[in-house]
């Protein structure tokens, strides 16, 4: 493994860094989640079970999209099949042909910065000289890498990876003798932060979840067969029933005796579930902790109504990730939803533009508005969230080019001012576009009539629940993980 440096931090995905890399983010300055788990235990017809992974796979796509994986037990013990690339791309006929096996670990990533390449895919393996070995699959992001890694080099672990997503692996490793389910308690024991994680080896499949619950992990059934996977519409498009969610601290285990749970504790770590989950990673078809996104992201959209300081003539969400908040922003307003900015499905978000002035390119090249739509009209254009304002700027460039009277953008989140160090991809503060920005000055850069944003209450209302239950501290600032003294200041990692 190449030596390491202090500056930025190590992901979970293999890549480092705050400050070295920053360009590297999707065309429209979104913040992007890294990593979709999909694992079938014991599935009655080993011959579909790639198949299957497969689709669950294609059905987190959004959650990862650089490279995909499956691990499984094959002739010489668990092997893996992965590439860079989409599901689609890396999963040929003949390669799910190739793999047959009652149980199957897959996973997709998204890296943030830095190094992608396939060695740093998912799933990683380890194996001993026997050819017994454990897979590993990981959503998250460790906070106390940095610490972890220099004792393990201190002991003479050698890495072969540049993920901190290795160093859990090699932690459950040298435990493994004790038990699979022992090895991941005292693992958990070890690291802090942020992670959702299923593991495998020759007889069992280990889910579990950090304890304060900062990513979501659920539990399926098809037929006799158990599904762990990051989200709830996974299971729906491979026909499987949801049973419950894993809840925060808990492993659970599935072999030949069947589906076990031991819960473990941390005292003072409190429920930290990522309240982004709601407002722009998951699908709007999935559930978390029992609350349907489409419909929380609705209601915040609604909450808009009280906010927003004229009434447009119509409400137009940017696509896609502003549909729902604007489905329920036109109902409360009893306005027209027009899908007046047309977007090109075959550019995607698989283009990383490495420049400011390629990612406009790309935003421009992405979306197109309706000019006999919106020409002469007051809109109301609603996103999920504002990062650094790429595609607002543009779209709202856009619709004034193309005749629009008033352009008043309205976010179904609060102000994004503050980094995540648990597993979201986000640029530095100073790239945020709402860091320490006025409201005039935003609308300003933006070229927008207005700019309304949700309130945190808004977000807790639709929820249900208060801002005790979630993290917020991409809003708020506050982080709640004990251990962020290991990622504060000059105390984190980079290549």
């Amino acid at each position: 493994m190449r030596n390491l440096t202090v500056s930025g931090r190590l992901n979970s995905n293999g890549s480092y860094g705050r400050n070295e890399l920053l360009n590297d983010i999707s065309p429209g300055g979104r913040p992007r989640e890294k990593c979709g788990i999909f694992a079938v235990y014991n599935l009655d017809n080993p011959e579909k079970t790639s198949h299957i992974s497969y689709l669950g796979l294609l059905a987190l796509q959004h959650r990862g999209q650089e490279s995909a994986g499956m691990a499984y037990q094959g002739t010489n013990g668990i092997e893996c099949f992965k590439g860079m690339g989409l599901v689609e791309n890396v999963f040929t006929r003949s390669a799910l042909n190739s793999i047959r096996a009652a149980t199957i670990l897959g996973h997709v990533r998204y890296s943030t910065t830095g190094s992608s390449e396939v060695d740093n895919a998912q799933p990683l393996l380890a194996r001993s000289f026997n050819k017994t070995g454990i897979a590993l699959a990981h959503n998250g992001n460790l906070t106390n890498t940095r610490r972890l890694y220099n004792e393990q080099i201190f002991d003479g672990q050698i890495f072969h990876t540049t993920s901190d997503t290795e160093i859990i692996l090699s932690y459950i490793f040298r435990y493994r003798h004790e038990g699979l389910v022992k090895a991941v308690q005292k693992t958990m024991d070890i690291v802090k932060g942020a992670y959702a994680a299923v593991v495998m080896d020759e007889e069992q499949v280990v889910a579990f979840r950090d304890p304060g619950g900062y990513r979501p992990l659920v539990i399926g059934r098809l037929g006799q067969a158990y599904i762990f996977t990051s989200e709830t519409a996974a299971l729906d498009a491979v026909g499987a029933v949801f049973l419950r969610e894993i809840k925060p601290g808990e492993i659970v285990s599935v072999g030949p005796d069947g589906l076990n749970s031991l819960i473990t504790f941390q005292q003072g770590v409190k429920p930290s579930l990522c309240i982004f989950e709601y407002v722009y990673f998951s699908r709007p078809d999935s559930n978390i902790d029992g609350q349907s996104v489409h419909m929380v992201r609705k209601k915040v959209g609604s909450l808009l109504a009280g906010r927003i300081p004229v009434i447009p003539d119509m409400v137009i969400p940017s696509p896609d990730s502003g549909v729902s908040a604007a489905m329920g922003l036109a109902e409360a307003l009893d306005l027209p939803l027009e899908w007046a900015v047309h977007r090109n499905p075959y550019l995607g978000r698989t283009f990383i533009a490495p420049t400011q002035d390629e990612r406009e390119m790309t935003v421009r090249l992405k979306f197109n508005p309706i000019a006999k739509l919106v020409g002469g009209k007051k809109v109301a254009i609603v996103d999920d969230s504002l990062v650094r304002g790429t595609t607002a700027r543009i779209l709202t460039r856009l619709l004034r080019a193309a005749g629009t009277a008033e352009v008043h953008l309205c976010i179904a989140s609060p102000p994004y001012k503050n980094p995540c160090y648990y597993g979201i991809d986000i640029p530095a503060a100073a790239e945020l576009a709402a860091h320490e920005s006025g409201f005039s000055q935003l609308e300003g850069s933006i070229g927008a009539n207005s700019i309304t944003f949700s309130e945190p209450e808004d977000l807790y209302r639709a929820l249900g629940k208060g801002k005790n239950e979630y993290c917020t501290a991409c809003f708020s600032g506050e982080y709640k993980e004990n251990n962020m003294n290991e990622v504060s200041g000059n105390d984190q990692i980079s290549e």
